[in-house]
């Protein structure tokens, strides 16, 4: 029960959410230890996996018109030696967080960021020894091992507003790759940092307007971004909500800005109107002399307020951008809804043959996630793990067995939740055996609630390198 005495299911339908487990938010912070283990958990996962999730406090719930603006909340599971060492839950204290309920401000420099607002509910990345929660506005807050919030960070200095939430780590370099967007020009600036931290690149993009940028991409040669008619409305839609509007008259367009070489205007590709809201990768195709984009194609409905259609409306495709002609050739490659798609990241900006992604079935009005896709483009084949119909995944992230091993050698981890119990569990899939029973499943104390995405914590990237131990 929350301090008012309503249940949170009820708060959750005052703010808009369905009377279903998943998308209630949780009331409270916990942890536990030595969780129980279905199958056995292979001996090379060594790190965190987290995820974020929509998760407003109690005291700020009736004020959030919109699932995208509550508060982040990130869980946690620490895999060591074959153990799940803990979990725990915590939310991001973020400065509205923190003068709504009490708690210390959070450090860092001062955000400068035209929205007052930054929840850090959507992304996470580990960066320069921090873990980074990250939303669409708003300088990124570093989180430590145990999943603390240690303030905002700025990049040494180098960041002085604002950041989005899908960052590119080149995994040569291990520079990280991102950029941010504005109701107001520049649009769009781009950055790049190496890995201790350190801005090395900033960029203005010229976008034809205000676009809304959630995703973008990298090659080794150019950041691929996206220019579509998501924009910003004005003023914003009465009685709250996202600020967005859908424009097809704006146009389509895909932008590649040389990474190779500074001073060279951004090249743009017109596309077909559409609305891409994540991507798979990119990469460079040397022989053809073309730069590919994978993405998902989707319906921007659920952020302008347009009705929903019965069915996803959703499907991977692939965009071939000529460097020569200036032509694009665009194809779908895989008809299946899936969204939230992740690939190897030792295959980031580079030629690959496989991904992930999550089901999306629609329900109450939501997306909702059922089972798991695997993609093998080299076959052109689509397999389907499937939990079952009680069941809702979130965001596969793939974690390969070691530095050296093949694209798909490794293991395929998601919180998923059980409507019968109401309570998730972290689930371990074998990549290259896909659609079989998964090799571990570690059951959690409480449902991991609906969110965005997640990442995989190599035991060594964070400082302190280990968090709390395992007991």
């Amino acid at each position: 029960m929350r301090p008012d005495g309503s249940s949170n299911r009820a708060i959750a339908e005052i703010v808009g959410y369905p009377a279903n487990g998943v998308f209630v938010p949780l009331d409270r912070e916990t942890e536990a230890i030595d969780l129980p283990i279905l199958g056995a958990i292979p001996p090379e996962l060594d790190g965190l996996y987290v995820r974020n999730s929509f998760n407003s406090h109690p005291v700020r719930a009736a004020k959030c018109p919109h699932p995208f603006l509550e508060d982040g909340m990130i869980h946690g599971v620490r895999l060591q030696g074959g153990r799940a060492c803990w979990y725990r839950n915590r939310w991001v204290v973020t400065d509205t967080l923190a003068s709504a309920t009490g708690r210390s401000a959070p450090g860092g420099p001062p955000d400068r960021c035209w929205s007052a607002t930054n929840p850090a509910n959507v992304g996470l990345t580990p960066h320069a020894g921090r873990l980074l929660a990250m939303c669409e506005t708003g300088m990124p807050y570093a989180l430590d091992a145990a999943l603390e919030t240690l303030g905002r960070f700025d990049f040494n200095g180098g960041l002085a507003a604002s950041m989005t939430a899908h960052p590119k780590r080149d995994p040569e370099t291990g520079d990280l790759h991102f950029f941010n967007y504005w109701p107001r020009r520049p649009n769009v600036t781009y950055f790049a940092a190496d890995s201790a931290g350190r801005i090395t690149r900033r960029e203005s993009i010229d976008v034809a307007g205000a676009t809304v940028m959630h995703d973008f991409a990298i090659t080794q040669r150019f950041a691929v971004f996206i220019d579509q008619p998501l924009l910003f409305e004005r003023p914003p839609r009465p009685g709250g909500g996202m600020p967005f509007r859908w424009a097809p008259e704006y146009g389509s367009r895909i932008g590649l800005l040389d990474l190779q070489r500074r001073g060279v205007p951004v090249r743009w590709f017109d596309i077909d109107v559409c609305y891409i809201p994540h991507v798979l990768n990119a990469f460079d195709d040397l022989e053809h002399d073309e730069v590919v984009l994978r993405a998902v194609l989707g319906d921007a409905c659920y952020l302008t307020g347009l009705p929903l259609p019965d069915s996803p409306s959703l499907s991977m495709h692939e965009w071939r951008l000529s460097l020569s002609t200036g032509r694009v050739s665009e194809a779908c490659i895989a008809d299946v809804p899936g969204e939230l798609p992740r690939i190897d990241e030792r295959r980031i900006g580079r030629p690959h043959r496989y991904g992930y992604s999550a089901q999306v079935r629609m329900e109450y009005g939501w997306q909702a996630f059922g089972g798991l896709f695997k993609y093998d483009f080299g076959t052109g084949t689509v397999t389907r793990h499937d939990f079952g119909a009680h069941a809702a995944s979130s965001e596969p992230v793939f974690v390969p067995a070691s530095h050296a091993s093949a694209e798909d050698e490794g293991w395929v981890l998601s919180y998923v939740y059980d409507a019968r119990i109401d309570r998730s569990r972290l689930v371990i899939l074998d990549a290259q055996h896909f659609a079989q029973a998964p090799v571990a499943s570690v059951e959690l104390p409480q449902r991991v609630p609906y969110g965005a995405h997640g990442a995989w914590v190599a035991h060594d990237a964070l400082s302190p390198t280990d968090g709390p131990s395992c007991p």
